[in-house]
């Protein structure tokens, strides 16, 4: 059909009363279709997934922790008499020339330390009172080392039979036996190495 006044090959200019039709049919028909909602496929939910992360995430960061915490320290502990609580450093650990070297006891027993065939006074040991200053009495009735017999640890030091641990394979001797009663004494020997 042609209409007057319009050019052919050009679209035909709508009336206004079209116009509005056509604005009230797109209004009619509603706002745009909403984008499908996403397909459920499975699994855990939002908030077991979250707390599954976060549980995983603490135990890495306690691993870590504890990992840095660890030392070389070697084997040798798991035949223990029961008497003998632990051994620092422990058998086949590597150890500084200053290290402390020992044992830890159970509650009731003592016990002196041998260091490269080299015996430990016990006024050298961890704990020890000076002698010179403790009442006679006082040292024959409660020792020099009255509140840990159990912790027989010795340290390295100027002026002490042992200045430094010799750098190599040192071997650690313990002699430990029931407080007070060292006619029934044991011992147990383990090796380190220091650098």
């Amino acid at each position: 059909m042609v209409v007057p006044g319009h050019e052919p090959g050009k679209m035909a200019p709508m009336s206004e009363r079209e116009d509005l039709d056509h604005l009230a049919a797109e209004q009619a028909a509603g706002p745009p279709a909403d984008p499908p909602a996403p397909v459920e496929i499975g699994g855990w939910p939002t908030w077991l997934r979250r707390s599954f992360t976060a549980l995983v995430l603490v135990l890495a960061v306690g691993l870590a922790a504890w990992g840095m915490g660890v030392v070389e320290t070697g084997g040798g502990q798991d035949e223990l008499d029961p008497a003998v609580i632990s051994l620092f450093p422990t058998s086949d650990a590597q150890a500084l020339r200053q290290t402390a070297v020992g044992a830890e006891l159970a509650q009731g027993y003592d016990g002196r330390l041998t260091v490269n065939g080299v015996e430990i006074p016990e006024e050298q040991m961890d704990g020890a009172r000076d002698p010179s200053t403790v009442d006679p009495a006082d040292l024959a009735k409660n020792g020099l080392r009255p509140n840990n017999r159990n912790h027989v640890f010795f340290k390295p030091g100027p002026g002490k039979v042992v200045e430094e641990l010799q750098q190599g394979t040192v071997t650690i001797t313990l002699r430990y036996f029931k407080e007070r009663k060292e006619d029934t004494s044991r011992t147990l020997s383990w090796s380190i190495r220091v650098d």
